[in-house]
């Protein structure tokens, strides 16, 4: 039996026993909002300060210490597309991921590896996309793909979910075995031996992610080995946030939030936009499982899954503060891409009229 084998087996046998259930994805210690200087915030572009954490990103990628992974394992269930989302036509007939790669490419140019998380689902898919589209202009042996792991669904009773083609269905058990999956696959070690230091990780689908220099000096001017982007709520936002948990600063899931917390006392939320020292992912986690309930063709079925940004608990962490409209662009469904567009069309003038400027 393989490790990822006796995992998932040790997770079924809980569900099953009724010794685990979506109840416990609820923290059950003590959570309390951030204090005063535990979110940082960027100084304004321009300042002084800003220009020199600039200068300090800008040295990290010169002597080729950065790299960037971006997520591509989903298959935009709820974006209504049959196909992987990362080749999704988002704007001005470009994918999520050529936008991704294309602005990569414009402000890192060659110097910086680009590592491509995908699935299961995607991996054949996202290939072919990059392959058809030239890599978006990017050298290919920059770019590495590499596929995260796959889970069975099981249904409420406990038994594997069939689906009904008779097959065993599977998913992907969320991003949060990207360190051991990057590992695996060898580009972890790869990355380290050719001198890198930082990993600038976001999703695909959040356009605003793009290479950040004065963010990758923040982070390493502050000697974390994990950095998330915040972002200021909006009313009605909800979802992840940095918070306390027993005194000490992490990222909550939001619905890992205890009950009668309120969720409105914490200003920002989590981006799942992250720095990370890759050294410090070179071992194993052991980090929180969660129970999600998913519909599979109106069958109720449970897959398990755990999140990258909870090696917050397991990493010596930082959280700084970045300007939404700019950083965070996300797109979930299709309601999402109008505005998502406009946005886009404002970050695409702005990045040319800084690339004609260099």
């Amino acid at each position: 039996m393989s490790p990822m084998d006796a995992v998932f087996e040790t997770l079924a046998h809980k569900f099953r026993s009724g010794a685990w259930s979506a109840a416990d994805n609820i923290l059950k210690a003590a959570v309390t909002p951030p204090i005063a200087g535990d979110v940082a915030v960027l100084p304004p572009p321009g300042s002084e300060e800003r220009r020199n954490l600039e200068a300090r990103g800008e040295e990290a990628l010169r002597q080729g210490k950065l790299g960037l992974v971006i997520l591509s394992g989903g298959m935009a269930t709820r974006f209504n597309w049959d196909r992987p989302k990362g080749v999704y036509p988002i704007y001005e007939g470009k994918s999520f991921l050529g936008w991704k790669l294309e602005w990569a490419r414009a402000i890192c140019g060659d110097r910086m590896p680009i590592y491509i998380m995908t699935s299961f689902h995607t991996q054949e898919a996202v290939a072919a996309h990059l392959v058809e589209h030239g890599y978006f202009g990017v050298d290919p042996d920059r770019i590495r793909l590499f596929q995260q792991f796959r889970y069975p669904r099981l249904l409420a009773s406990g038994e594997r979910f069939v689906d009904p083609r008779g097959q065993e269905d599977s998913a992907a058990p969320g991003h949060g075995d990207f360190p051991a999956a990057m590992r695996q696959s060898g580009l972890l070690a790869e990355f380290l031996a050719a001198g890198g230091r930082t990993l600038l990780f976001s999703n695909v689908d959040n356009l605003g992610a793009t290479p950040d220099m004065a963010i990758v000096g923040w982070h390493l001017a502050s000697g974390a080995e994990m950095t998330a982007e915040v972002a200021a709520k909006a009313p009605g936002d909800r979802g992840g946030a940095p918070a306390r948990v027993d005194g000490r600063l992490q990222l909550v899931e939001g619905f890992a939030f205890p009950p009668g917390f309120d969720q409105n006392a914490i200003g920002v939320f989590n981006t799942a936009t992250y720095c990370f020292e890759a050294r410090a992912l070179d071992r194993d986690f052991d980090l929180p499982w969660y129970v999600v309930e998913k519909k599979v063709d109106e069958t109720a079925v449970i897959q398990f899954e755990h999140l990258a940004g909870d090696l917050s608990t397991r990493l010596n962490f930082g959280a700084v503060e970045v300007d939404r409209d700019d950083r965070f662009i996300p797109v979930k469904g299709q309601a999402d891409v109008p505005q998502a567009q406009i946005l886009l069309a404002r970050k695409a003038q702005a990045l040319r009229g800084a690339l004609s400027a260099r």
